[in-house]
C-alpha cells in the first residue's frame, strides 16, 4: 500500500478544487449560474429532483477548479523532484497542459455527478437541501454525504490512472474521513451551513 502522504497527495486536486468551489459558490460573481440544476422541477411525488443547493455554478465550478488544481500539481511535478516523487500520478509522462486539465476535469465531473443520486434520494425522504435528519437516518446520510463523491472519483480514476486495489480501498476510507474534516472546517469559517 502507498503511504498516507502519497494517498493524500493523490486526492489533493479534488480537495483543493472542492474548497475553492465552496468559496466560488459563495462569491457574488457569476451568480447567473446559481440556477438549480433541476430548474425547480417537481416530480410526480411533488418533490424536487435535486433541490435548491445543486446549482450549475457549483457543478461547473467543481469541474473547472479541479481541472486547474490538477494542472497546478502537474506543473509542480514537472519542476520539483519532490512533487514528482510524492505523486502517484505519472505527471511527467502526461502531456502538459492538456492531460492535467482534462484528467482534472474528469475528476471534478465524477465528484459532482456522484453527489446527484444522494440528493435525489434525500428529496424523496424529505431531507431538505443543506440539512440532515436526526437519529439513525441522519447518521447514515452523514456518511453517505461524505462518501458519495469519493466513490465517484475512485470509479472514474481508471480513465487516467489505475491504482492498486488496496490503494483504491485506502483512498475510499481516507478521502471520506478527510471530506468530513474539511466540511467541519468549512463550517467553522462560515462556508457551510452545517458541519457535515
Amino acid at each position: 500500500m502507498s503511504s498516507v502522504g502519497e494517498l493524500i497527495y493523490l486526492v489533493l486536486p479534488v480537495i483543493i478544487g472542492g474548497v475553492l468551489n465552496m468559496v466560488f459558490v459563495k462569491a457574488s460573481f457569476l451568480d447567473n449560474l446559481k440556477t438549480p440544476m433541476d430548474h425547480g422541477r417537481l416530480l410526480k411525488d411533488g418533490k424536487r429532483l435535486f433541490g435548491e443547493n445543486k446549482t450549475w455554478k457549483g457543478f461547473w465550478g467543481m469541474i473547472v477548479l479541479t481541472s486547474l488544481s490538477m494542472l497546478l500539481l502537474q506543473a509542480m511535478a514537472m519542476v520539483f523532484d519532490w512533487a514528482n516523487e510524492l505523486s502517484l500520478f505519472p505527471f511527467r509522462s502526461w502531456s502538459f497542459p492538456v492531460d492535467g486539465l482534462l484528467y482534472g476535469a474528469v475528476w471534478g465531473f465524477a465528484y459532482v455527478l456522484a453527489e446527484l443520486p444522494n440528493s435525489y434520494i434525500k428529496r424523496r425522504i424529505d431531507i431538505a437541501p443543506g440539512t440532515n435528519s436526526s437519529g439513525f437516518k441522519g447518521k447514515v446520510f452523514i456518511l453517505v454525504d461524505q462518501a458519495d463523491s469519493v466513490i465517484g472519483c475512485v470509479l472514474f480514476m481508471p480513465l487516467f490512472f489505475t491504482p492498486t486495489l488496496i490503494d483504491a480501498i485506502a483512498v475510499l476510507f481516507l478521502a471520506t474521513a478527510l471530506h468530513l474534516m474539511i466540511n467541519f472546517l468549512l463550517y467553522l469559517v462560515g462556508l457551510k451551513s452545517q458541519p457535515a
